[in-house]
């Protein structure tokens, strides 16, 4: 039976055409393919580049793999097999636990598009293990290896594995689906709305898609962990969860404690999404100057500005407990300690109350109706976007 939209049915001819002509190369062929792409950039989930192939764009992402994932015992495996402490998975610098746990999460997500559960992850097209040499520089944003250690507690199974990538001679290089633009520079050319002008209704457009995303992921037993809009992809149409360095799977080879971390966060990124939409992609001048965790306090406690417009009042009022709730969670992970416990029973406590609106707001702030998505322009995400893998 055919799809009813025939952009799936492109997407799959895309998939065929590359997926046959990369697995066909000879390993030096394909290396010397990955050399003649246009690099995007690096950062410290590995590097990125771009290339045409059959007519079709695709992204090259090259993530180091250490000698240690690639021992006998470790090829393939999602295990932790470096030790990795659970508040590693945070966005907050990490590395992410292995290259294995990607392809993983890619191999799985490619299935959910091709088999119509879920549509919203680029396509992996192949992947493979080549020589390359140590990514340089990755561990800069801490002022080097001892800088990264220290900020992630000290951990000694931080610095195996940090120490393990800058030594790496190989990476596993993925081929994906090109998608031109991050969500994040999307929303950014629409920051301008005014509680005077017409509401834009892109904003609930992409609070919708992508509360509908997390909860997929969610009912699969996968959190992503690093959900913010430089790893989330749009072409106007629809919204691309990308960017799986940090995902933690229950089809993974789980610890104990790692089955409980990740049954107390299966919530954790549309809590995420949410606090990341109010706190940097909302239109500008909505938060008067205020810092967001109080603007959040504020809102709940009743205090709203007259500049914000009804609709996205709406989104707020929807996801403004959780978002306080996790937005000092993260001050106190970033500012306090990385063992400050995840606040589940308060997230949950929070979920319960549900949204926050009041009397002032509820004749007039209802939920957009359903819209149909925008072509966008041409323009390519930047290196640092596309990566992301900035990741904060």
């Amino acid at each position: 039976m055919d799809h009813p939209d025939p952009r799936h049915t492109a997407r799959l001819a895309a998939y065929g055409s590359v997926s046959t002509h990369l697995s066909l190369l000879s390993d030096r062929r394909l290396g010397e393919v990955v050399a003649s792409a246009t690099p995007l950039g690096s950062g410290i989930g590995g590097r990125s580049a771009e290339l045409d192939l059959c007519g079709t764009r695709v992204f090259v992402k090259r993530v180091p793999l250490t000698d240690v994932e690639l021992r006998p015992e470790n090829v393939r495996s999602t295990a932790n097999v470096f030790g990795l402490p659970t508040f590693y998975q945070y966005g907050a610098g990490s590395s992410g636990f292995g290259a294995w746990r990607e392809l993983a999460v890619h191999t799985m997500t490619t299935g959910w598009v091709i088999g119509s559960e879920y549509e919203g992850f680029p396509l992996m097209y192949h992947w493979r293990v080549l020589p390359d040499s140590p990514p340089q520089a990755f561990a800069d944003e801490f002022g080097g290896i001892d800088g990264a250690v220290a900020h992630w507690e000290g951990s000694s199974a931080v610095r195996d594995r940090l120490e393990a990538i800058g030594r790496s001679s190989s990476s596993l290089v993925i081929f994906l689906e090109h998608v031109p633009q991050t969500l994040g520079t999307w929303l950014s050319n629409h920051r301008t709305a005014t509680a005077e002008g017409p509401y834009d209704p892109r904003y609930a457009w992409a609070e919708e898609t992508l509360i509908r995303g997390a909860d997929f992921m969610s009912s699969r037993g996968l959190v992503h962990f690093d959900a913010h809009f430089n790893n989330v992809l749009t072409d106007g149409r629809m919204i691309y969860f990308a960017d799986f360095g940090l995902a933690l799977s229950s089809e993974f080879e789980l610890s104990q404690a790692e089955t409980e971390f990740l049954s107390d966060h299966l919530t954790y990124d549309g809590c995420y999404i949410a606090n990341h939409l109010i706190r940097h992609h909302l239109p500008d001048n909505l938060h008067g100057g205020t810092e967001h965790g109080a603007f959040l306090r504020n809102w709940i406690a009743g205090e709203r500005s007259e500049k914000v417009p009804p609709a996205i009042a709406t989104v707020i009022n929807r996801h403004a407990r959780t978002a306080s709730v996790l937005d000092e969670f993260h001050r106190r992970l970033l500012s306090e300690s990385k063992l400050t416990p995840y606040p589940v029973a308060d997230i949950e406590r929070a979920q319960q109350q549900g949204d926050c609106s009041t009397d002032q707001w509820a004749g007039n702030a209802t939920r957009p109706a359903p819209i149909r998505p925008w072509p966008v322009g041409s323009a390519n995400a930047s290196a640092g976007e596309r990566l992301g893998r900035g990741r904060r």
